[in-house]
This record gives C-alpha cells, sequence and structure tokens, in this order.
C-alpha cells in the first residue's frame, strides 16, 4: 500500500522529501496506517476502496469525483465506506458521488441532482437535508376520520393523510409546531407522535422524474 500511495503522492507533484508525510497522512485519512506494509493484491475489496480513496486524496484535493463507490462491497464494507465519506466530507472536502442505489448515500449526501436524458430534472439540485426538516408525520393513538379536514381548515398543506396518520409540508418554527400540537389536543385528537419525516433519495427522485 505505502508503494502505491507514494506512487499517486509523486505523480501528483508532491516533492519526494515531502512524500513519506503525505503518505502516512493520507493513510491515516482512510484508516489503513496499520495496513502500509501490506500489498494491495492481498487486501479485501474494501480495504482496495479506502486505498483507492487514499490515492485520490493523496495531495489533498478541494474536489473529490467518486462513480459508484460502494459497488461489490458487502454490507459492513459500504458501512465503513460511508464513514469515511463523512469524515472527509467534515473535513472541508467536496464530494460528487455518482450513483444508482440513493440508499447508499443518504448518510451523507446534502444535495442531489437528477439527471435525465441528458438534462438536470428541476433544473437545479435539491436540497436534501432542508426537504426533510419541512416534511412531519403526525400519528394518532385514536383514529379520527376528520383529521385530514381539521389540519386543511387550519391551513396545513397536506401532503397524504387517513384517519390515523397524516404528512404536512410545515414551517421550521417551533413555536408554530408547538400551537399546531396544542390545537390538535384541545380539539380532541390524541396526538401520539409528533415528528420531522425523514424522506428516502428514492422518493425524492420519484417525485421529481415522476414515474411510479
Amino acid at each position: 500500500m505505502r508503494r502505491c500511495l507514494t506512487y499517486a503522492a509523486r505523480a501528483h507533484g508532491i516533492a519526494p522529501a515531502l512524500t513519506p508525510a503525505v503518505v502516512e497522512k493520507a493513510a491515516r485519512n482512510v484508516g489503513v496506517l496499520d495496513r502500509l506494509e501490506s500489498k494491495a493484491g492481498e487486501l479485501s475489496r474494501g480495504l482496495r476502496q479506502r486505498l483507492a480513496i487514499g490515492q485520490a486524496i493523496v495531495h489533498e484535493p478541494k474536489v473529490l469525483l467518486l462513480d459508484e463507490p460502494a459497488a461489490g462491497l458487502d454490507p459492513q464494507a459500504r458501512r465503513d465506506l460511508s464513514t469515511l465519506l463523512q469524515t472527509l466530507r467534515d473535513t472541508g472536502m467536496t464530494l460528487v458521488v455518482s450513483s444508482h442505489i440513493l440508499a447508499e448515500l443518504e448518510d451523507y449526501c446534502s444535495e442531489m441532482i437528477i439527471i435525465e436524458n441528458g438534462r438536470v430534472v428541476g433544473g437545479k439540485a435539491i436540497k436534501v437535508k432542508e426537504i426533510e426538516r419541512t416534511r412531519y408525520v403526525i400519528e394518532l393513538a385514536t383514529a379520527r376520520s376528520d383529521l385530514r379536514q381539521f389540519l386543511e381548515s387550519a391551513g396545513m398543506d397536506v401532503i397524504e393523510a387517513d384517519d390515523q396518520h397524516a404528512l404536512i409540508n410545515f414551517t421550521h418554527n417551533v413555536s408554530a409546531r408547538a400551537k399546531l400540537i396544542r390545537d390538535l389536543v384541545n380539539a380532541g385528537f390524541e396526538v401520539a407522535s409528533f415528528a420531522a419525516s425523514t424522506e428516502a433519495l428514492e422518493d425524492l427522485y420519484f417525485a421529481r422524474v415522476g414515474h411510479a
């Protein structure tokens, strides 16, 4: 592994005197410092992926482009990779990841661009975290057939509702949310839970492209 990282460092123009320190830093950042003397051909798929990312970041780029980084990895290796990418993101590196497996991106994705037929759907990136924080799920302990009617009469944007659950678009304002809960309780609704909805990336994708 050391030779692979050294080659990548030198290829990116790192001076010979600085290369050993740069190699060890990259190995530490991707969690393989204790495996530096291992041969690349003897590594597991997950470790080879870490090595490849180490080679890509050895010169400390501001932007890292990744194409299907979790392809072929087992569940534990995918989780480890997700943790690694979160760490790189938190150091200030911008990650641009291309993937068809959207569930793999949910831990570290903050924006998503959907490309369909060569065009960006909607013309701009989707702010994933902002969308998640504006959707709330209401659950009642006892079913009420007038739940949707009550919410709509209160001016709520009801996405979907049945007699015991409702999904609404709502404000970030804490006081406004507290008032809605209070109004529901005062109207006799037994509110069992009121929580932000975590909308999966696949749901966002299908909502934008309009596929069933």
